[in-house]
């Protein structure tokens, strides 16, 4: 398969190695995967706690999984501070997500922009309509609470902070928040944990987004084992919400979907958590570093260059270049995520993962080589 044909079947995800080095015919170790925003800064304490013993995470294979994973759901809730009753696990948070989907049936929904894929694909299914509200470059990707005057309109409205793929997490959410007259409103934390030492991390609470929601409106909260844990082979996350809404969700959800591996591997995760905690200043660091380099390159927007929690989010001088972009370097063995089909998104973003400087230098070196061919060729 040529890199173009790759191109076309690019999916609806970052992180999607294994397909890519299947259509390519390469070796999934021979690709470097800028595409996923998994931690993998942290791949070294991830596999000793994974790997270290056969009385570990997969040592429970002879026994059915605890469907509602009480073990983990408990220290969730003390992680969490909030109750076992007010907690789900799932399969990942893309089954959390299409649970409350299926659960609460919401007939119009209103994403906020740019929006992981997976929530257009669940109203798709479920919702009778939805729509975009597409926030811009120009504001950071900042909605404003007038633009939410409307909302009661919508049975649903989901928000994504910090947020996936534009880095920026809400300054103004209580405001926000108290704009919004939805009966639900959804707040995908995915990575909440990034920001932990940051005075972010305790205004992202479940607990405090509840004080500022309206009387009436229900908050919903969605978390990911996999991007902060770096385990996204492992599929484990959560939900947060009162007890109502979270007995209406278990209604639905089937059993046995979070293994038994999981659920141990989460248990040690969150046991482990100070350790991945330790290495957010030197990823800040090289976070920082990273930017200046991409910077340098002179192949990205200087006032579109947008970084955050782990990973870059820059739009194209060229934005209509964005494919050709991602075929150069495909056929360097550097995988990235373009942006173009994620809902809300302006053409030509590039999401780029943090990584050690040893690991960016190929990145920088393609750039300025595309940087070269671009100038050569419209020449």
């Amino acid at each position: 398969m040529t890199v173009t044909q790759a191109y076309k079947q690019h999916g609806a995800h970052g992180g999607e190695v294994f397909r890519i080095a299947r259509e390519t015919g390469s070796a999934p170790d021979n690709i470097t995967d800028f595409s996923s925003n998994a931690n993998s800064l942290c791949h070294d304490i991830t596999e000793e706690i994974l790997f270290s013993n056969m009385h570990g995470s997969y040592s429970d294979y002879n026994h059915y999984p605890d469907t509602w994973a009480s073990e983990l759901t408990a220290a969730i809730a003390e992680h969490e501070s909030v109750s076992t009753q007010e907690i789900v696990v799932g399969h990942g948070s893309t089954e959390t997500i299409f649970l409350t989907f299926q659960q609460l049936k919401p007939k119009k929904v209103l994403l906020v922009g740019p929006m992981f894929s997976e929530y257009a694909r669940a109203c798709s299914i479920f919702a009778d309509n939805y729509d975009v509200l597409t926030c811009s470059s120009n504001t950071g990707f900042i909605p404003t609470p007038a633009e939410f005057a409307k909302s009661d309109e919508y049975d649903l409205v989901v928000l994504c902070s910090p947020n996936n793929p534009a880095t920026i997490t809400y300054p103004n959410m209580q405001e926000i928040i108290q704009a919004i007259h939805s009966p639900c409103i959804l707040i995908d934390s995915t990575y909440r944990e990034f920001l932990y030492g940051e005075p972010e991390y305790n205004a992202t609470h479940t607990a405090q987004y509840r004080k500022w929601c309206n009387d009436g409106t229900r908050i919903i909260t969605m978390h990911s084992f996999t991007k902060f844990f770096y385990c996204t082979g492992v599929r484990l996350g959560y939900a947060i919400s009162d007890t109502d809404t979270v007995t209406e969700l278990k209604q639905g959800k089937m059993p046995w979907t979070v293994t038994a591996s999981a659920q141990k591997a989460g248990i040690n995760f969150l046991q482990h958590i100070e350790q991945y905690r330790e290495r957010l200043p030197q990823m800040r660091i090289y976070r920082a570093m990273f930017t200046e380099k991409i910077r340098t390159t002179d192949v990205f927007n200087p006032s579109c260059i947008f970084s955050g929690v782990n990973f870059l989010f820059c739009q194209l001088k060229n934005p209509e270049h964005g494919a050709t972009l991602y075929e150069f370097l495909l056929a360097r063995s550097i995988l990235i995520r373009l942006c173009d089909n994620i809902p809300g998104t302006e053409k030509g973003f590039i999401r780029m993962q943090v990584k050690s400087p040893e690991e960016w230098k190929t990145l920088i070196s393609a750039l300025q080589d595309w940087k070269t061919y671009l100038n050569t060729s419209c020449c």
